[in-house]
């Protein structure tokens, strides 16, 4: 497998647990605001057999889990088996994904725990183009969405990055309207993009960090909604938060 780094320890990556992050090398995707944008060079990191990365998890008593990240992970060709091999030491295993490979994730079901799907923008083509720069057909995307939702076993996580300059709240309105529709079970993220060096000085002038009241206006409509999945804000102000424990009196 091919590997660009390794978090020993994360409080960050699964929610109340401590986890081991591995980073796979490269991505079927190239949005300009990406944090990991290194891990699309294929040159990057190494090549980690499985019984090693296995050791390592082993090896890490302060950990309970293990998180999955890149790049794409679903482009691994070994990912199947490095997850098998996981679940069989009794790791809780989260797999980091941008749904773009259906059957790749619904082979991964009998051995993981978790998934976070970061959903780019609304599920049309030319949206996300726009915003990924690349042509993908949004169809991979609700398949995946689909398959997961009934997984019963699975917690769900989806999330979408508000990028200043790049997204609109119309955009989050539609996802949200989306997950409305397909009976959405699990946490629906809008996540505070945060720039980091790896985006790179051009996507600096760009872009821009959302402030904190741009997230609550946006979800203000669904503060009272009675929705099947729970809505959260990840931002640099409160860190990840339930929007029902937020104060929506302040603007």
């Amino acid at each position: 497998m091919r590997i660009g780094g390794i978090i020993d320890i994360s409080t960050k990556d699964i929610p109340q647990r401590s986890a081991m992050v591995i980073f796979t090398v490269g991505c079927n995707l190239s949005c300009g605001f990406c944090h990991n944008k290194h891990l699309l060079n294929i040159e990057v990191g190494r090549d980690i057999g499985i019984n090693e990365l296995i050791d390592n998890v082993k090896s890490n008593l302060l950990v309970s889990g293990v998180s999955i990240s890149g790049g794409e992970p679903t482009l691994q060709s070994d990912l199947l088996d490095l997850c098998k091999e996981i679940k069989r030491i009794g790791k809780y295993i989260n797999i980091d994904t941008n749904g773009t490979k259906p059957e790749s994730i619904k082979k991964l079901f009998p051995f993981i725990n978790r998934i976070a799907l970061d959903l780019k923008s609304p599920l049309n083509s030319q949206r996300l183009k726009e915003i990924t720069d690349s042509v993908i057909d949004p169809k991979l995307i609700e398949s995946t969405i689909n398959l997961v939702n009934i997984q019963d076993e699975i917690d769900f996580e989806i999330r979408t990055t508000y990028v200043g300059n790049l997204m609109m709240p119309q955009d989050i309105h539609k996802i949200i309207d989306f997950l409305k529709k397909v009976r959405f079970r699990g946490k629906f993220v809008l996540q505070q993009y945060q720039y980091s060096e790896h985006v790179g000085k051009k996507y600096k002038e760009i872009y821009y960090i959302p402030e904190h009241i741009t997230l609550l206006k946006i979800l203000n409509p669904y503060k009272a909604s009675k929705l099947l999945f729970k809505i959260f804000i990840r931002d640099n102000v409160v860190g990840y938060c339930n929007i029902d424990k937020l104060d929506f009196n302040d603007f």
